[in-house]
């Protein structure tokens, strides 16, 4: 499955391990990169566990049509998911594509 960020920032943070470290501490750099490994191996988003430690699941409120999953106790990377065709999409099987819009704690 693919991943890209929202924005050409973030983009060139997840692209640098140094900037990963540098923005979010040791710890929580190696949670992402291991959270976008799995995303590199999935064919689609139903392949990433709602179980954790990533625990994929949809928002709601203000986030509603987004996903997450953990990085930790209250630290998320959210997303959007496309299908095959590009389209926003809500279903698991048919996300090929997530584009990241941000890594924080909304809680």
């Amino acid at each position: 499955m693919e991943y890209v960020a929202e924005n050409h920032k973030l983009t060139k943070i997840l692209s640098d391990p140094r900037l990963l470290v540098k923005n979010f501490g040791r710890d929580r750099a190696k949670r992402i990169q291991a959270r976008l490994d799995e995303f590199d191996a999935a064919s689609n988003l139903q392949q990433i566990p709602s179980d954790p430690p990533p625990r994929c699941h949809r928002l709601h409120g203000n986030l509603e049509g987004d996903f997450a999953v953990d990085i930790s106790k209250n630290f998320r990377i959210v997303f959007e998911g496309y299908d095959k065709s590009d389209q926003l999409s809500v279903e698991k099987s048919e996300i090929v594509t997530v584009q990241i819009l941000q890594i924080e704690d909304y809680h």
